[in-house]
């Protein structure tokens, strides 16, 4: 018959469609890998800005700290030699002494730091939360001071007048006299009565 047989022209045939599915694969594993390098680049961004986050706070932190050890020691610089010029003389403290200027005091400390803006706050805060309770005590003594004041004048008032009657009475006025008269006898009669009364109620429980 007709049909050719031969092997030859059957393994051409097998042999291309392998290369194109070495071609066809070998895209694929292209594309993955391109896909995992993507992934890792933008994980590796976001470690990157998280650990600029972190430097960012630890910076400011270490700011906060610094100046105010800064501050400290510096105070305490001017306290160590205020304490060493006045064992030497007896004169009146040096400029390094005294409080320390606003002018300084801005240099020192910024503005923009928004931890030393809220400590501030927190201690104005607290300082008229104090004066305030300071000048309620204060209303509150000195309310009782003027309630003092006010009961002592009423009574020394009323003592007086009383010492002013006494001092009106004439002693050796006879119609005192016959008035003091008939209030003792007034009281003796009462007291028999009583002793009449109480002597009459034993009796008649005998």
């Amino acid at each position: 018959m007709g049909c050719n047989t031969s092997k030859e022209s059957v393994q051409p045939a097998v042999e291309e469609g392998k290369e194109g599915d070495s071609v066809k694969n070998g895209d694929i594993s292209k594309a993955a890998e391109d896909s995992a390098t993507k992934t890792e680049s933008s994980d590796k961004e976001k470690e990157k800005d998280a650990e600029g986050e972190k430097e960012k706070e630890a910076a400011a932190a270490t700011k906060i700290q610094a100046a105010f050890r800064g501050h400290h020691a510096r105070k305490s610089l001017r306290v160590s030699e205020t304490a060493s010029e006045r064992t030497r003389t007896d004169e009146a403290p040096s400029e390094s002494a005294k409080e320390p200027t606003k002018e300084q005091l801005e240099e020192e400390f910024s503005a923009d730091d928004k931890e030393l803006c809220n400590a501030a706050s927190k201690i104005q805060a607290t300082f008229r939360s104090h004066m305030s309770k300071r000048e309620q005590a204060t209303a509150a003594a000195k309310s009782a001071i003027n309630m003092v004041e006010s009961a002592t004048a009423k009574i020394e008032e009323k003592m007086h007048d009383a010492v002013q009657e006494l001092e009106g009475i004439d002693l050796a006025d006879p119609d005192l006299h016959k008035a003091a008269t008939k209030i003792q006898a007034s009281f003796r009669g009462h007291k028999v009565r009583q002793e009449v009364n109480i002597h009459t109620a034993d009796e008649s429980k005998k």
